[in-house]
């Protein structure tokens, strides 16, 4: 055989080779079954950690993990408000498709979550800590480990002995754990060894003494959730569980002026995964949503992933493949069953860099409809003069991270927020959401905190003439439900 014949043969089959759809990276993490420990802080604000650049905040444990994790710069909650954040994560479905979309309500019925995935997939589930999700029969954990209570501390800490028993006698069945921690959400520890002189103030919240004093408190209290970090690190190394565990690290939602809202501070959360030797470290800028981890947990016990959910999973991103992933997150906020209950429906759409917000009710939309010769609801009047927030706004993250700037009326963003308002407003039909651009402003029938209802202790007043039961109210599954 001539050399050239040879050649051509070797190039020939090096070319098949080079054709073949190699195994990606990700799918060396696909079915690999590894305990997965998330831990799940509760109330803390992006900008107050270290690996934020914070200098002062007490975070040894967050930026030690860090330089072993990969840290997410751009994860993002659903909603800043506990149990619908938490039924996001649970579920892989945004709020208004999972149900829970006001604070203290349940998930629709029929929905799946976390627990019954990964069960049906051989894993134990282990709820440890603050639940905040109903109903409990769509949330089928292998057990629930409750808080308990500590001498000295105004919130219940996480069960370590309960946690610690069970890791002991897991055995060889993979294990998902969610360590729910109630810091370093308030009531705040009053007793604090931090001073004024230690708090790092983020720009939006004026350094004022009544401020400096509650962070002071605030830092005490992610102190405490660091201790508790930290103590689940250390039950795994201590039953040498570091190596098949992939952890992961996440605040809920931000705090202070951030609950509650759909702005950047209050669904931008810290995330981080670790599991040594397996996925990579760093930092990515891909763009991420608390809807990936039901997915992402799924392809890990070697499950395909529901065609429904909203999220996908991140194994491309934990594998180093990508630094890119969803071209879009967003956000919802009501403003209804909480303790201001000032009506005040929003959404938002965030492309990584850009954040339109829509606000539905606003002084402008009522202006509009009052010269229309129509009524106006009191509660609704109340909730737009009390945010004071115009109908659209737009922010460039890049430019002016703490969203300072609106930006949703100058000429040069128009291209850009005439895009961002069509991609929100075609994901809202998707969701089914019962708010449209020009649709009335739906009012819910909710658990606590109802509108006509004074409460003093909130500082929540009613006048005489609007106490009587609120007319016309909704359920809210009803208004939502998914369409056949």
């Amino acid at each position: 055989m001539s050399s050239f014949i040879q050649i051509a043969l070797l190039a020939s089959g090096l070319g098949c080779i080079l054709n073949q759809s190699p195994l990606s990276a990700e799918d060396d993490l696909r079915g690999t079954r590894p305990n997965i420990v998330f831990f799940l802080a509760d109330d803390q604000s992006f900008p107050d950690h270290a690996i934020n650049g914070n200098t002062k905040v007490p975070a040894p444990t967050t930026l030690a993990f860090s330089k072993e994790a990969l840290v997410f710069d751009r994860a993002y909650t659903g909603q800043a408000v506990c149990a619908p954040s938490r039924s996001m994560l649970y579920s892989g479905l945004y709020p208004i498709r999972n149900g829970c979309f006001l604070n203290h309500y349940s998930v629709r019925s029929g929905v799946k979550t976390i627990a019954a995935y990964l069960r049906e997939l051989d894993y134990q589930v282990i709820l440890a800590g603050k639940s905040h999700v109903n109903p409990s029969s769509q949330f089928p954990w292998s057990e629930h480990m409750n808080p308990v209570r500590e001498p000295g501390l105004p919130r219940p800490v996480i069960p370590l002995a309960e946690m610690d028993r069970f890791i002991a006698n897991s055995g060889d069945q993979p294990f998902c754990m969610i360590v729910a921690s109630e810091y370093p959400h308030g009531p705040y520890i009053k007793d604090t060894p931090f001073t004024e002189s230690d708090i790092q103030m983020p720009p939006y919240l004026p350094s004022t003494e009544g401020n400096l004093r509650r962070a002071t408190q605030y830092y005490a209290s992610i102190a405490q959730k660091e201790k508790e970090f930290q103590a689940v690190l250390n039950l795994l190394k201590q039953h040498n569980r570091e190596s098949d565990t992939l952890v992961l690290y996440a605040d809920d939602h931000g705090a202070d002026m951030g609950k509650f809202s759909v702005s950047d501070r209050g669904l931008r959360v810290a995330f981080m995964a670790r599991w040594p030797g397996k996925i990579a470290t760093g930092r990515t800028a891909a763009l991420t949503s608390f809807a990936d981890f039901v997915p992402t947990a799924i392809e890990l016990a070697g499950g395909t992933v529901p065609e429904n959910l909203d999220g996908k999973s991140l194994l491309p991103v934990l594998s180093g493949s990508t630094s890119k992933h969803h071209d879009y997150v967003y956000g919802v906020s009501h403003n209804q069953g909480i303790l201001r209950r000032s009506v005040f429906p929003q959404r938002s759409v965030h492309d990584g860099r850009y954040h339109y917000v829509r606000n539905f009710n606003n002084m402008e939309r009522i202006e509009r409809e009052r010269a229309a010769g129509k009524a106006i609801n009191y509660f609704l009047e109340r909730g737009a003069k009390e945010h004071g927030l115009p109908e659209e706004q737009l922010f460039d993250t890049q430019a002016d991270p703490f969203e300072f700037k609106n930006l949703a009326e100058d000429p040069l963003q128009a291209d850009t927020k005439a895009r961002l308002k069509a991609v929100l407003f075609a994901w809202m039909e998707q969701q089914n959401d019962h708010l449209s651009e020009d649709g009335a402003i739906t009012l819910f029938a909710v658990k606590k905190h109802s509108l006509n209802q004074t409460e003093k202790q909130f500082n929540y007043i009613v006048p005489e003439e609007h106490s009587a039961p609120v007319a016309g109210l909704v359920d809210p599954h009803a208004s939502t439900q998914p369409n056949p």
